[in-house]
């Protein structure tokens, strides 16, 4: 009998002591990490597998296509030119890209307008981390020019000179370009409006 006073006071200083763990864990919910988790896992697997498919399409597509921007000058006729172009790869191999294009030149004689099919040949070795990568490449040239000017003689007579040609010539081009973009080369037309061309540029 002496005993149950020290008894009902252990269980009181118990129940005092467990009181805060019990409110607390009842405050806290269960599980709360692992439902989140779980919920996540859900929403990635309700994304059909045709959605997937096409979104990873899409970013390889992308990956596959650049623009680029250039200008520079020509020589013979003398030229200021400048031009943008597309390019497409790699095809049939991981150092072949497609890249058409247009450009166009000013001159004091000459305006030239021109299309340029160009198939791009990077040379092996070239990595994302190589300063610079050469390349080689040849393509269509399709150029329409323009020649006109206007001079008077002696006696105050004008003359008009004024000539448009279309001509197809073959682009052999040599340069170098950065994986951060900038790229130079020289690009030599057979048959062309403009024979040799000195030109830098950038590609997105």
């Amino acid at each position: 009998m002496t005993t149950f006073p020290y008894t009902a006071f252990a269980l009181s200083a118990v129940t005092l002591l467990l009181l805060p763990g019990i409110s607390s864990a009842q405050q806290t919910p269960i599980g709360t990490p692992v439902f989140a988790a779980a919920q996540t896992s859900a929403q990635q697997s309700n994304v059909p597998p045709e959605v997937k498919q096409a979104e990873n399409a899409v970013e390889s597509a992308v990956r596959r296509f650049h623009i680029g921007v250039f200008g520079g000058v020509a020589l013979d006729p003398e030229l200021i030119e400048f031009g943008a172009h597309a390019a497409f790869g790699p095809f049939f191999g991981k150092n072949i890209e497609f890249r058409p294009g247009f450009d166009l030149g000013v001159g004091e004689v000459t305006t030239q307008f021109g299309i340029n099919l160009d198939v791009l040949y990077i040379m092996p070795g070239s990595t994302t981390s190589t300063r610079w990568a050469p390349y080689l490449g040849f393509g269509g040239n399709f150029g329409l020019s323009h020649e006109g000017f206007e001079e008077e003689d002696e006696e105050g007579n004008r003359f008009d000179f004024s000539d448009t040609d279309f001509e197809g010539g073959m682009n052999f081009i040599v340069g170098m370009r950065s994986p951060r973009g900038v790229f130079f080369e020289m690009r030599a037309t057979a048959y062309g409006v403009s024979a040799i061309r000195l030109l830098g540029g950038f590609n997105f």
